[in-house]
């Protein structure tokens, strides 16, 4: 005879339900306030274990299926770091080097035009500010090569961690269905840093090509500093006799317009982090509700595994990636 009814577990189990939180914040990527959360984890993956047993005994399982939420998951993390991959930035150490090209063009102006004459004083002006603009986008640039490697790494140990709970043709429980959903949860903050630092990084090139194109500067464009240097490249020469003042303008013009031609590389990469967010998102939310209605395929640990693989890859090409310099034609 059983000493406790079915009534009185399904009670008991309504209100362990109740107080276990469903899912963690999104909060920004920050590990110590994730260790921090830890222990609350474990107590949440206790409790839905006893569960677990309780509604193995007295609820009747329907038949687990082969869904594809692994897979899309795999696609989905691919996606995200091939995109990373093949985004075409160029490396900081060039976008900050245009800083004391822009400066040394304003100083020259400054030098050899007509400091009274409002129009020498707006092309300093716009010079100086161009190349200040150059300096953050090319600092946010860096930042993000700089932390790219650790959070791609972070993203494959994720995938490792998802994977190594599963073995082929298990059924999901509600102790598994937790734990890989706040695993997601942890692929969720990488993604979001990444999705950051795009962003930070598209909003200074705007900023950047706000200032080139010079309206409010009443300009136009870098094309009247173009004609402004040309009237003065005759007294120019004079004063620095060894550099090509009107060279160094073009090197300086097309190493900007490279910075705006990465601006597309950027977006592209923002919007697939942003959509990856809401799949990552949509990931948890169905991996949370395949409580016992899940089994795992071949295929699902296969697509995994390769996520693995291909984040290895791009880890130790992203570091790479900031120290090729972009030739300039």
């Amino acid at each position: 005879m059983n000493l406790v009814c079915p009534k009185s577990i399904s009670i008991i189990i309504v209100l362990l339900v109740i107080i276990v939180p469903i899912s963690y914040s999104e909060i920004p990527l920050i590990n110590s306030i994730i260790e921090y959360f830890e222990p609350w984890i474990n107590i949440q993956l206790l409790i839905s274990s006893i569960i677990d047993y309780f509604e193995s005994i007295y609820f009747p399982l329907a038949l687990p299926v082969d869904g594809p939420v692994f897979r899309d998951l795999a696609n989905t993390t691919t996606n995200f770091l091939k995109v990373i991959a093949k985004a075409n930035i160029p490396p900081s150490s060039q976008i900050i080097d245009q800083r004391p090209k822009g400066l040394f063009l304003a100083n020259v102006a400054d030098k050899v035009g007509h400091a009274s004459q409002i129009e020498n004083q707006i092309i300093v002006q716009y010079l100086k500010d161009l190349a200040e603009n150059t300096y953050q986008t090319g600092k946010k640039v860096e930042k993000l090569f700089s932390i790219g490697a650790y959070l791609i790494n972070r993203i494959g140990n994720e995938i490792t961690s998802i994977r190594e709970t599963l073995t082929l043709n298990m059924i999901l429980s509600r102790r598994n269905a937790i734990y890989l959903s706040n695993r997601i949860n942890k692929l969720l903050f990488q993604t979001t840093e990444f999705r950051d630092q795009f962003k930070a990084i598209h909003v200074a090139i705007d900023d950047e090509e706000k200032i080139w194109n010079g309206t409010q500067y009443g300009i136009n464009s870098f094309s009247d500093v173009e004609k402004y240097f040309e009237l003065i490249k005759p007294t120019g020469h004079k004063i620095y006799k060894c550099m090509n003042i009107v060279n160094s303008l073009a090197v300086f013009k097309r190493e900007c317009l490279v910075t705006f031609e990465a601006r597309r590389e950027i977006e592209n990469a923002l919007k697939v982090a942003e959509q990856v967010r809401l799949e990552l998102i949509h990931s948890k939310e169905i991996i949370r509700g395949l409580n016992k209605k899940k089994i795992i395929s071949q295929a699902d640990l296969m697509n995994l595994e390769s996520v693995e693989v291909l984040a290895e890859i791009v880890s130790a090409s992203w570091a790479e990636k900031d120290k090729s310099k972009i030739i300039i034609h």
